[in-house]
């Protein structure tokens, strides 16, 4: 079997003026070896969101959490 590695990338914040709320400017590299399994940690994820009372399927996005925003 060939190993595949996938990477995401990501990356949060403003290169605008400073704003003490959300000072800083995050970038985030985030590597996968595709043969090693996730399904561990997507059922632990899955798990915690219905223990808190969100559907499996529920999208959430921290950016506002991090930026300290209103809902």
């Amino acid at each position: 079997m060939m190993n595949e590695l996938s990477i995401f990338v990501d990356e949060s914040g403003d290169f605008g003026s400073y704003e003490p709320h959300a000072p800083f400017y995050l970038f985030t590299l985030v590597f996968h070896d595709q043969s090693n399994s996730i399904e561990d940690q997507i059922s632990h994820l899955e798990h915690g969101l219905t223990d808190v009372g969100f559907d499996v399927k529920h999208c959430f996005h921290a950016g506002p959490i991090i930026r300290r925003e209103d809902v």
